[in-house]
């Protein structure tokens, strides 16, 4: 029975960054309204771990982030802008 148990969590291990996918999330960042800010949202969030790219637009006013959702998370990402003073949430049908 044990080298069974250790037969499945070896699988289970292995197995487990099949289940990793890149993610992309689309942001709505109303606070960004000067030149300065989409490099400051950039910045905070390119500092996490997974972070694959971030595409800001001032003009819209959001960011498109690609991301390893095994090392980072939606919630981390929104937690990034929010410390630099910059809310954001989750365009819906966007992520």
């Amino acid at each position: 029975m044990k080298k069974l148990s250790a037969l499945v969590l070896a699988t289970a291990v292995i197995a487990s960054p099949l289940w990793a996918a890149i993610q992309t999330v689309n942001l709505s960042v109303p606070g960004m309204y000067c030149a300065s800010c989409p490099f400051i949202v950039q910045g905070a969030i390119q500092e996490l771990p997974g972070i694959q790219s971030i595409e800001t637009d001032l003009d819209t006013r959001t960011a498109v982030v690609v991301f390893d959702d095994t090392l980072t998370s939606i919630d981390d990402i929104t937690f990034a802008t929010l410390s630099v003073g910059y809310e954001s949430t989750v365009i819906e049908g966007g992520s």
